[in-house]
């Protein structure tokens, strides 16, 4: 496990102005540590309970710092008052990139394989929004054609093998212009042992998505299977069903052809993450601390110590946030195309998809600069 640097917490956001007097950073300090709180509430949907902190638990995620350079935000005076916020000037000349002192984005990595190689297979945003009072989580497809900054313009996901997460946030910055704050990589499969530690979890699925889960499970040997009268509607999974049904994006499976396509895969991750939370609501201690012992070594994150214990205060306030869900690109931005990359997803109005971004996690704070 690497050494993890427990140093006084700073501003992560990156909007601290040194031209602040002592008591406009002391109000800053409190907005930070609320912030903080509302990561650990999600970004470790694993937790959801301050009570891991005093079962020597902490220590079981693996933290890896990562070198991000220091910018300067667009809308660096923004203000301190979550009713008042001034606006963020969204400039696609500019290059800064927009954060606000009271949304937090952490991007969360599905990895086909755990570490710091091979494709992310899920690429997902989560911004913490206490202006507003929601969690949003923002699916980037992997096959977007898209510039990697030092290399060249390729599908989205192999920036991670490239350069891990540091270079798949560097990509997510440059070309989407808003800052990324943390970071948690995540291998799909230990949310099986999440799932199965919780005694499942509650899934609306189709009745395609039944066989297709059936399908694949029986494609792969494995003994799994939902009961055959399984009727379409909430349906009860455990970890093995739930990865299949996160996974799904079509294809042709065990002789049946289903239709399908990473923005449905991305779509149901997203149903997916909103399942396991709304079970870790009601999840009891005991398996709160199994939870964490099972699969903290399986997490790769740069939050530290002192930030994951100031999930004691409020936890369960922004557990029961507004969820809102978003995929990038947005309509209108993109089309299909084929190239050296293969098959892949052709932005052609990035302007566009930037300002939806913007105004998806920062809504009102964001000028109104794109005209429809």
């Amino acid at each position: 496990m690497s050494e993890r640097n427990d140093q006084e917490f700073v501003d992560i956001s990156s909007s601290a102005d040194s031209s602040l007097n002592s008591r406009e950073k002391s109000k800053n300090k409190l907005i930070i540590i609320k912030i903080i709180c509302a990561v650990l509430s999600l970004v470790f949907l694993l937790t959801g309970s301050a009570s891991i902190i005093y079962y020597g638990t902490i220590n079981k995620f693996n933290y890896k710092d990562i070198n991000k350079p220091s910018v300067k935000p667009a809308g660096s005076n923004s203000s301190t008052d979550p009713t008042d916020p001034d606006l963020l000037i969204f400039d696609d000349e500019t290059g800064e990139l927009l954060s606000d002192p009271y949304i937090l984005n952490i991007m969360l990595f599905g990895a086909d394989q755990y570490g710091n190689q091979g494709l992310s297979d899920t690429m997902i945003l989560l911004s913490i929004d206490n202006r507003h009072e929601k969690i949003k989580m923002t699916s980037f497809l992997r096959d977007t054609y898209i510039s990697i900054p030092g290399y060249y313009a390729t599908k989205l996901n192999a920036a991670y093998s490239l350069g891990g997460a540091e270079l798949s946030i560097a990509t997510i910055e440059a070309n989407y212009g808003v800052q990324v704050d943390r970071y948690a990589i995540v291998n799909f499969e230990t949310f099986k042992e999440i799932v199965d530690i919780m005694g499942g979890v509650d899934v609306e699925l189709t009745q395609e998505e039944i066989w297709y889960i059936n399908d694949q499970i029986a494609q792969n040997g494995q003994a799994e299977y939902l009961p055959y009268d399984t009727q379409p509607g909430m349906v009860h999974l455990n970890g093995q069903q739930s990865l299949w049904y996160a996974r799904n994006r079509g294809g042709y499976i065990n002789g049946t052809e289903y239709g399908g396509s990473d923005w449905d895969r991305v779509e149901r991750q997203r149903n997916f993450l909103n399942a396991v939370i709304d079970e870790l609501k009601g999840a009891s201690l005991t398996e709160i601390v199994q939870i964490v012992n099972s699969v903290g070594p399986n997490i790769t994150t740069n939050l530290k110590n002192s930030e994951i214990t100031t999930l004691v205060s409020g936890a369960l306030t922004y557990l029961n946030y507004d969820i809102e869900q978003l995929s990038m690109p947005t309509d209108g931005t993109w089309s299909y195309g084929y190239n050296e990359a293969g098959s892949v997803i052709l932005v052609n109005d990035w302007y566009k998809a930037r300002y939806d971004l913007a105004k998806f996690i920062y809504e009102d704070s964001v000028a109104d600069t794109y005209s429809y």
